[in-house]
């Protein structure tokens, strides 16, 4: 196949791979921005899902989505393949520097591919997700560099050789403008970066993270009362000792009343599990109402958030390990245990979850602060915002 064949066959493929790298940052922006969004076509199921891995922080790089990376790619490859075209104008002087296209395309093609692999195994083994138009471009680069390189004469090896002498020589050719767009490029991915202008999800999941990864809560109390009592904050905890989102809210409050004045919390169990809850029914979190339990039975012994955060730190979700906390936190063993499986403590629980029922709660975590309800987990800043909001102050 001659030059002129190639690059045009070249065109055709990153035409196309324009056209999914576009649908893919629609779909980045419908999962990300738009809460009114339907599922896209290509979120088929909790395996096959577009929108589920344009939602984590794996879909993107510098700040910036790597859909729009890929249109960036592939704009790049049509530009390189008409290069010669265009490099007579004077404006266009500096494009003289491009005097081996097809090498570059090759080169960009096979680094775009072994990224793209590289984000297939994230894909399978980290998010346990596909993306089946992302799958699609991975193919697309791969056969880009396959059409770009001249494999009877160097292949591969010629290609990047020969790219990264006519890099050099062009940066030693036009220094100030190379330095210039070094500058900008690096500047506004810092920008990106930091901002998460593009990326509010990973914003987002990074503030979440600061808790989540903690192995225990540092901030955690000892006793029934959380915060000041009688705050004129007053805030309603609602959760599931099963509920991985529920553990952060949960540090959260604990360091929300060690740095804020005002604040008092309440709890309310609405364990997400059959063996108590009327309201669910598919199982989702086993063994939730037995931990409701042990929080209560502690509480009766002066110990309630304290063991809360235990729970929550440890998942001791069997008979031995519950007894282990109870231990370390000096209760009456006996007592406590009494108390676990009594009716008083299992009427108590269903107070809780009949006051979640008149809620109309049917996810946790959720807080409810001076009346006003908040679905779902916050990050910390703007748990603060709301607390402070409603008369929390800072301590001095």
């Amino acid at each position: 196949m001659n030059e002129s064949k190639r690059l045009w066959l070249i065109r055709a493929i990153a035409l196309i791979g324009l056209g999914l790298s576009i649908e893919l940052a629609l779909i980045y922006y419908r999962a990300n921005f738009d809460k009114t969004a339907l599922y896209s076509f290509c979120s088929i199921n909790d395996y096959i899902d577009c929108d589920g891995v344009a939602k984590t922080a794996y879909s993107q790089f510098a700040g910036i989505p790597l859909a729009w990376w890929g249109i960036f790619f592939y704009l790049f490859v049509l530009f390189m393949s008409i290069v010669n075209k265009i490099n007579w104008k004077w404006i266009f002087t500096p494009l003289k520097v491009f005097k081996n296209p097809l090498k570059y395309i090759s080169v960009l093609g096979l680094v775009s591919f072994v990224i793209s692999m590289t984000l297939a195994g994230i894909s399978l083994f980290k998010i346990e997700k596909i993306c089946i138009l992302c799958v699609a471009t991975y193919f697309l680069d791969f056969a880009i560099s396959l059409i770009a390189t001249d494999f009877k004469n160097g292949g591969f090896i010629d290609s990047i050789k020969t790219s990264l002498a006519d890099f050099v020589e062009g940066v030693k050719q036009y220094k100030v403008l190379f330095t210039i767009v070094l500058i900008l490029g690096i500047g506004f991915l810092t920008y990106t970066n930091i901002t998460y202008v593009f990326t509010p999800h990973l914003k987002y999941s990074r503030a979440i993270k600061q808790f989540s990864n903690k192995k225990h809560n540092p901030y955690s109390i000892v006793g029934n009362q959380l915060g000041d009592k009688g705050g004129k904050v007053q805030v309603i905890l609602i959760s599931d000792y099963v509920c991985p989102m529920c553990r952060v809210m949960n540090m959260m409050l604990h360091k929300a009343v060690k740095e804020y004045s005002g604040i008092e919390v309440s709890h309310y169990n609405f364990p997400l599990d059959k063996a108590c809850n009327p309201d669910v029914n598919v199982q989702i979190h086993n063994g939730a109402c037995f931990l409701s339990r042990v929080a209560i039975a502690a509480g009766h012994q002066g110990h309630y958030w304290d063991m809360a955060s235990k729970l929550y730190d440890t998942k001791a979700y069997d008979t031995k390990n519950i007894l282990k906390l109870a231990k370390s936190l000096e209760l009456d063993e006996k007592s406590f245990w009494y108390d676990v499986v009594s009716e008083k403590t299992g009427k108590e629980l269903t107070e809780d979850i009949k006051y979640c029922q008149k809620q109309e709660i049917d996810a946790t975590p959720v807080i409810i602060v001076n009346g006003e309800k908040y679905v779902g987990l916050k990050t910390y800043d703007k748990l603060v915002e709301i607390l402070t909001d409603k008369g929390a102050e800072k301590r001095s």
